[in-house]
């Protein structure tokens, strides 16, 4: 069985995890930080994620994900 789609639900397994995040146009974000996954005042549903690079969290609509690939920590040290 595979997951049909990526909801909210899935998204908020992976807060307080390094990630990389595959978006339905083919591109990928490596190793970032998923700081939050919540539903904003009626909006869309959205990650906040944090990149290595920049100290803003990035917003990403859910639409806009395919899949995440929870990174190994043990990789990361």
């Amino acid at each position: 069985m595979g997951m049909d789609r990526f909801n909210l639900n899935v998204a908020r397994a992976f807060i307080g995890r390094h990630v990389n995040l595959h978006l339905k146009d083919g591109s990928v974000l490596i190793n970032v930080y998923i700081s939050d996954a919540k539903r904003e005042d009626g909006r869309k549903p959205a990650v906040y994620c944090i990149a290595q690079h920049r100290k803003l969290p990035l917003r990403i609509f859910l639409k806009e994900i395919r899949w995440m690939e929870q990174l190994n920590p043990h990789l990361l040290a």
